[in-house]
């Protein structure tokens, strides 16, 4: 017995008590013998590349390629096939995240076919990932990873689901997670933060715009203190989604019932007296309609200028704060105030 390489995936084979040439072929995994049924090599070479360049035209007509495994996967999204107790606002959520996974990782997946994703390339992908953020300076986080993963996992698995690949490759795991709280704002802090805005608010010789930027910034978090509220959720908020109470038990105090659009779907939230007042100061100062948006800007950079003037932008522990410890602000004050609050009702604000 005999074995002669022709080229990758494909040689000649000279077996004992036979007189021709027998081709042997690996396409995409798979193994395929021809007689070639002639003695001649050179002639059995001629016919085995012939024979070989069918067998992929032939598996190309039956396998997909890594795109429509993607536009398969992307349908069965908007089909709600894997989202089937998902909320319409979570599955266009899904979709967009979907495409924008997508054209991140395009490049990463040129030329890339779904049988050709293994654990080795997938364990490549990583490394390649984590270096392509190191050459900007920067780092990627295990979340990102684990999203990356995770979005592949779904476009193979829609590759499976027309049969165009047999088995899902094993995933390399990431390593353990890595502990990040996020940082908060201790109740002391909240107040110098409110002061530190107050001060930049009467500032003399500041322009019109600048004024109300900050003022506006100050509702922003009163907004989102009394609220418990997310960033983008607080953006979304329109003059008619919120509806001034009063609470006849008691103070007859003011309290704010906000419609709130958030990620799993449409809720209603009650925001606290501040909540009542920041949403007063809006409509006054632009003059809002009902359909206008009750905050005109992101305040992304405002607020961390904020937090580095009231010398508050790292926690004791030299972690981070920015806009979205607010929310995990709000929700600590809450059960300080009331140890013995509902945690249910809690985390459905």
């Amino acid at each position: 017995f005999r074995s002669i390489r022709i080229q990758k995936g494909l040689s000649l084979e000279e077996r004992p008590r036979m007189v021709s040439f027998y081709a042997r072929a690996s396409v995409r995994g798979k193994q395929y013998y021809w007689n070639t049924e002639t003695a001649d090599f050179a002639r059995a070479e001629r016919l085995a590349l012939a024979w070989f360049q069918r067998l992929h035209r032939d598996e190309k007509k039956d396998t997909g390629s890594l795109t429509q495994a993607y536009e398969h996967y992307l349908s069965s999204i908007s089909s709600g096939i894997s989202t089937r107790n998902k909320r319409p606002l979570s599955i266009k959520r899904q979709q967009q995240n979907c495409r924008d996974k997508w054209s991140v990782l395009r490049d990463y997946l040129v030329g890339v076919e779904p049988h050709d994703i293994t654990t080795k390339w997938l364990r490549a992908f990583v490394v390649k990932r984590q270096q392509a953020a190191e050459a900007k300076g920067g780092s990627l986080a295990r979340s990102t990873l684990h999203k990356d993963l995770l979005f592949l996992r779904g476009v193979l698995r829609a590759a499976k689901e027309e049969g165009w690949i047999e088995t899902l490759p094993e995933f390399p795991s990431l390593g353990p997670h890595q502990h990040n709280p996020r940082p908060w704002l201790e109740p002391d802090e909240w107040k110098t933060l409110q002061k530190a805005a107050r001060a930049r608010i009467k500032e003399p010789d500041q322009n019109p715009r600048a004024r109300d930027q900050r003022a506006e910034l100050y509702d922003f978090c009163l907004f989102m203190i009394h609220t418990c509220a997310r960033v983008d959720e607080c953006r979304r908020v329109k003059v008619s989604d919120c509806v001034v109470k009063t609470n006849p038990k008691g103070h007859y105090r003011e309290y704010l019932e906000i419609r709130i659009h958030g990620k799993t779907g449409l809720r209603k939230s009650i925001g606290w007296s501040g909540a009542v007042t920041a949403y007063k100061r809006c409509v006054a100062r632009r003059n809002l309609q009902p359909n206008d948006l009750l905050f005109s800007e992101h305040h992304r950079d405002g607020f961390r200028e904020l937090l580095e003037a009231a010398g508050l932008r790292t926690d004791a522990e030299g972690r981070t704060r920015n806009l979205k410890s607010l929310r995990c602000s709000a929700l600590a004050y809450r059960i300080i105030r009331n140890p013995r609050i509902n945690l249910k009702l809690l985390a459905l604000q």
